[in-house]
């Protein structure tokens, strides 16, 4: 035995023996030939629950005995689309999975079979179990006409996919909430670490200090303008006094401004801070005269 041959039966036996498995897996028990095939795919090209699926399990056979690029010219000249012919095939692989046969026989016809191909396998299983989806249940499936259980698993699938989108939404929002929260905590754990403590207690004197001084500034500022306005006040008194001769109230001026100063002298002792007002007023340096160069 040559090699190529021997190749071809290892290819063959291969082959065969995954024919084996799908025939199993499709519970087909009928003669493993394209001829039998296509006379039995002619047979149930009609459109009972029971024709779909055994169409079906033909068509899935022969397109796994058959070479490439010949089931389509085999399932054209059978009068089936391509289109068609994956359908048949799907629902078998879909409803074989089946372990109740109620949705099926609840089905009725092939049409409604293959329009609840749009079903995921867990919308069929709480269906075939009694449950529903949406309108659908296996009640509803029989006593409706194909275009009513049609619009009903459209209705059912928008419903669920607008229920999965509220979750999506509300799983982000929860999401959002949970990482401002990290983050909040990742905050806090830091704000409270010894190394930041240390920091603040290290800084908060320096802040005080310059709080303090931010104060002391605005104040004296204060103090300066007011005494500005005070100045140009007094000033203005005297001018009035000078020009029209009200030398009467000179004395009470003069002792106005007198105990104004005597109260900010007051304020100073009350502070702790001593104050020269002479020495402000005469400065050692303006009672000092220049001394005169000695003559040669």
């Amino acid at each position: 035995m040559d090699l190529e041959q021997q190749t071809t039966e290892i290819a063959f036996s291969e082959h065969s023996q995954k024919l084996g498995v799908l025939t199993a897996q499709l519970g087909y028990q009928g003669a493993l030939t394209v001829g039998a095939l296509e006379d039995e795919i002619r047979f149930y090209q009609q459109r009972s629950v029971e024709a779909v699926m055994e169409l079906g399990k033909r068509l899935l056979i022969m397109k796994e005995m058959t070479a490439h690029g010949e089931f389509s010219k085999r399932i054209e000249m059978l009068g089936i689309s391509k289109r068609t012919a994956q359908r048949f095939m799907s629902v078998v692989l879909k409803f074989s999975k089946t372990t109740s046969m109620s949705l099926l026989s609840k089905s009725g016809n092939g049409t409604k079979l293959l329009e609840l191909m749009v079903l995921d396998d867990d919308d069929i299983e709480i269906i075939d179990a009694g449950g529903s989806i949406g309108d659908v249940s296996l009640d509803t499936i029989e006593t409706m006409s194909v275009r009513e259980l049609k619009q009903a698993l459209r209705d059912a699938k928008t419903a669920i996919e607008s229920k999965d989108q509220d979750l999506k939404a509300k799983d982000q929002v929860i999401q959002k909430k949970d990482q401002k929260a990290n983050e909040l905590d990742e905050k806090l754990t830091k704000l409270n670490s010894p190394a930041e403590i240390q920091k603040r207690a290290e800084s908060e004197p320096q802040r005080f200090a310059e709080k303090a001084l931010e104060e002391m500034n605005k104040a004296c500022i204060t103090m300066h303008n007011d005494t500005v306005r005070f100045t140009n006040s007094i000033n203005s008194i005297v001018d009035a006094i000078n020009e029209h001769e009200l030398y009467d109230i000179q004395d009470r001026l003069e002792a106005n401004v007198v105990a104004l100063f005597q109260q900010i002298a007051q304020t100073s002792v009350d502070l702790g801070i001593q104050i020269d007002f002479q020495a402000m007023v005469n400065p050692s340096w303006m009672s000092t005269a220049p001394s005169e160069p000695e003559a040669e």
